[in-house]
Parts: structure tokens; sequence; C-alpha cells
């Protein structure tokens, strides 16, 4: 009896550097127009979250293959670097869930237009306005840690001027 060899399955294609640095762009621009709700207003910082979300998901889910392969090393094998940044990371990932979680907490306009009171406490809303101004800090080392990466992908995906 002869057994066929299993179907291998095909691997998921890999985003291209042009979708993950306009889907960074769009994150960053994003993230700017949250961290202002005096200047967008309570409605639109309410809002434009639920569309934020995703575009966050998708940043993680895009880089998938590099969170797998630095979480599956064990820590002796991987430079200072790998490390911090990795440590970073989960922080500022738990960051940015603390803040939306406690953003729907607080909610003044999105949950009520569904007719859900949140109940909102000053603790909550403490905890909102101190993880999100946290956020800009940890954000702005973010973008700076990854400058290298941002200059070098910013200029592939340029229009070439000279076939202009």
């Amino acid at each position: 009896m002869t057994t066929a060899a299993p179907a291998l399955r095909p691997r998921p294609k890999k985003a291209s550097i042009r979708t993950r640095v306009w889907l960074d762009i769009a994150l960053f621009v994003g993230y700017v127009l949250l961290s202002a709700p005096q200047s967008t207003g309570i409605a639109f910082h309410e809002y434009f979250t639920v569309v934020f979300i995703p575009i966050f998901i998708s940043h993680i889910v895009l880089d998938w293959a590099w969170v797998k392969r630095v979480f599956r090393k064990s820590d002796n094998k991987r430079s200072g670097e790998v490390r911090f940044n990795r440590a970073f990371d989960i922080v500022l990932f738990v960051g940015m869930v603390v803040v939306i979680y406690s953003g729907f907490l607080v909610s003044e306009s999105i949950l009520p237009d569904f007719g859900i009171d949140p109940g909102a406490t000053t603790f909550w809303s403490n905890v909102h306005d101190a993880s999100g101004n946290l956020l800009i800090l940890l954000v702005g080392i973010h973008i700076a840690m990854h400058m290298p990466w941002i200059k070098r992908n910013l200029g592939r995906i340029r229009p070439n001027r000279s076939a202009i």
C-alpha cells in the first residue's frame, strides 16, 4: 500500500514593500488624527478609531513573519537590540489595547449613538488620557527605532522621475 505524500500548503504571499509602506503611512496619519481629539472632535475621534483598529491589526499581521521569528528564538540567541525591540513592541501593543479599550469605556459618541451607556468613570477617563499621552511618546520612539527601514523603503516606492 502506497501512501501519497501530503499536499504542501502554499506559502502565503508576502505583502509587497509598497503595500507595507502605504499601510504604515495610513497608520501614522490615522494615529496623528486620533491623537488630537480637541482638533477633530470627539465624534470623529471615536468613529475613526473603528477605522483605525483594522489598520493597526493589519500592520501587525503584515509583519507576522518577523513577529514569529523574533519570538521563536530564545533570548540568549538574540542581540540586545532585537530583545529590546521585542519588549518595546509588546509594551506598545499593550498600550494601544489599553487606550482603545478605555476609549470605548468612556465613549461619549459612538456607544451612545447605538443606545449604549458606557457609564464612564473618572478612573477609565484618567486611564484613557494617561495611556493616550504615553502612547504619543512610545509611537515616536517606535518610529525613530525603525527610521532606517522607513527611509530605505520610502525611497523604493517613489515613482521613477527619470521615466517621466
